[in-house]
Order: C-alpha cells, then structure tokens, then sequence
C-alpha cells in the first residue's frame, strides 16, 4: 500500500483483515471475547500496514493517559533554588519511569489559583495529581479535592478534616529533636527562625521545639522565615543583635537553605559558630556536610517522600490503598554547628 504509514486508519485495518472496524478495534484495545482467527487477521493486518493506534483515541476508550501531574503551588523561582523540589520531583519521575508513566509538573501562585487548578484537573489530560508544598488554602484544597482523579499531598494538609491521602515527615519530632540537642550543648537561650506559618511543616516544628524548651522551662525566641535563603538572611539579620547581646545563644532553623544565609550574616558580623552560637538546621541537603562550619540538621527523606506519594496515588488508582497516610521518621544529623 502506498498509503503513508502515520495515515494508516483503524478502518484500512478492519477492511485489510476483512473484519468490521468494531471488531478491530476490540483487538487493538486487547478486549476479550474476540475469535481467534480474527484476532490473527488484525494483528496481520497492523503489521503488514504499519497500523499505529492513535494516543487521542486510545485515551477516549480507557479513560487513561498515562500522565500524572507535580503540582507545586510555588513561585518558580523558589521551586528551582529549594532543592527539597528537585529531590522530590527527581524521585518521583524516576519511580513512575519505570511504570512508563508520563510526569508533567505544574507551578502556580498568584490570583486565580483554585479556579485554575480546580479546571486543570477537571479536564481529563491527567490520571492524578502529586501536590507539593500546600499552604493553609481552603478554597484551594477545595479545588483538589473536587477533582475526580485521585490527589495526594506531599505533607500533611493545613486545613480541618484534611484528608488522609497525603505522606510526611514527622517534622514535630523534629522539632522536639532540635530542641534536645541544643539543651545538650549548653544551649539556655534559644530562638527559632521558622518557615511560613501557614504551611504545615512549619508549624510542627515550631510546636515540637517549643513543647520540648517548655519542659525546661524555656520559652524561645521566634521569628518568623519563608524556606527561603533571601528570608533566613532577614532572619539572621534580625537576631544579629541579641545573638550579639548573649540573648540568643543557639538557634533552631526550620530548613537548612535558611541556616546557610543566616550563618553567613552570623559569621560576617564575628559570631564563632559553635563557639558563640550553636545552630540545628532541618533538611539534610548535600550541602550541609561541607559546609562551614558542618551544620547539624534533620534528615528530611525527600527521595523516601516521592517514592511514598508515587506508590499511594498508583494504590488508590488501582483500588488498593488502606486509607491511612504515611509519616516517615526522622533523625538528627550532628556535625560542628551544635
């Protein structure tokens, strides 16, 4: 046949293998039910025309596209400078790879947000949705959760009655974590530079560190940062001068990219670290081991966190989830900061 193959039509197979185009097309989608000499008569059929089945099409049977969405409700420029994103968007593309399963990632943050997100995953161009970084957003989970794909959050859902489809870390632990070491290195005077209040990662380890200075007595300085470098330098600036004072003599910093920005103004301005202060950071990024001065932090399984999200939405897609969401622990790393 002369016939362009990329032209090739369910119809052109149908006819060559003198079957009706229903019947070829019961073949091409592997139904059952079908005779079998039919059955060799199209898969002849599409290997002497070079039949290619149209993806469009085959979507519109299945009700599949074999694609799942990274939502990030970020600014671009703060998902491609955390490297907590890159972590996680590395680990789940390299666990749907091997499913053959598409990965389209998606960032938002501006007005409009929910209408937006709500259509998106209204449209039937994804099988389900990995949300990422999710701040105290009502009408933004609302739009989520209307959706008729499955949804699972990356950390825990700030809002009442969130639902359970969601993996994290246990950031209160965390927090309780920092609060021990730095009362073990002599610390009495601590302050905490937390990420946004609104997210709730932030909030736990805000809560477990407080919770945990409280059996001790001790109420800690807080100030309040965004998970950004720009933000921990704020930070840093802010506490410069009751570190300066002997106010603040250790400081839990909610991720380590803030820690890295506040050391440095820290450092510029004479603070030994530890000497004069000591600092816990929460992340565990490449970075912190080398560097200066080696920050002690806490272990945030990015990768262990994809890897979870990717299994849950495949196990609520297939019918085969138990309904609980996943908490992975954590643990401190200790270097020369604390």
């Amino acid at each position: 046949m002369s016939r362009k193959t990329g032209s090739i039509t369910l119809e052109d197979v149908a006819r060559h293998a003198g079957v009706s185009r229903a019947t070829a097309s019961r073949v091409v989608r592997g139904d059952a039910g079908v005779a079998e000499e039919k059955i060799a008569a199209v898969r002849l059929a599409v290997a002497e025309l070079g039949y290619v089945p149209n993806q469009a099409a085959r979507q519109l049977v299945t009700r599949r596209t074999d694609t799942i969405a990274l939502m990030v409700p970020e600014p671009d420029f703060f998902v491609f400078t955390d490297p907590f994103f890159a972590r996680i968007a590395i680990s789940v593309s390299r666990t749907f790879a091997r499913e053959d399963v598409q990965l389209v990632t998606a960032f938002a943050h501006s007005a409009g947000i929910s209408n937006r997100a709500g259509a998106f995953l209204r449209d039937g161009r994804v099988d389900g949705a990995i949300i990422v970084s999710h701040h105290r957003a009502p009408e933004l989970m609302d739009a989520y959760l209307s959706s008729p794909i499955p949804i699972v959050f990356v950390g825990r859902p700030f809002v009442e009655n969130p639902p359970k489809s969601w993996v994290d870390v246990d950031n209160a632990k965390g927090g309780v974590l920092a609060a021990r070491r730095l009362l073990e290195a002599g610390v009495r005077h601590p302050a905490i530079i937390t990420g946004t209040l609104d997210i709730a990662a932030a909030d736990d380890r805000l809560q477990g560190f407080r919770t945990e200075l409280a059996k001790a007595g001790i109420v800690p300085v807080q100030v309040e940062g965004h998970f950004t470098s720009e933000s921990g330098e704020e930070a840093g600036k802010e506490l410069l001068p009751a570190i300066e004072a002997g106010a603040v003599d250790g400081v839990f910093v909610s991720s380590d990219p803030m820690a890295f920005a506040a050391m440095r103004v820290w450092q510029a301005a004479g603070i030994r670290i530890p000497e004069d202060l000591r600092v816990v950071g929460f992340d565990d990024v490449d970075r912190a081991a080398t560097f200066d001065p080696p920050l002690t932090t806490l272990i945030n399984p990015a990768e262990e966190l994809g890897r979870a999200a990717a299994r849950m939405i495949r196990e609520i897609a297939e019918g085969a989830w138990d309904g609980e969401p996943v908490m992975l622990d954590t643990r401190l790393v200790e270097r020369r900061s604390c």
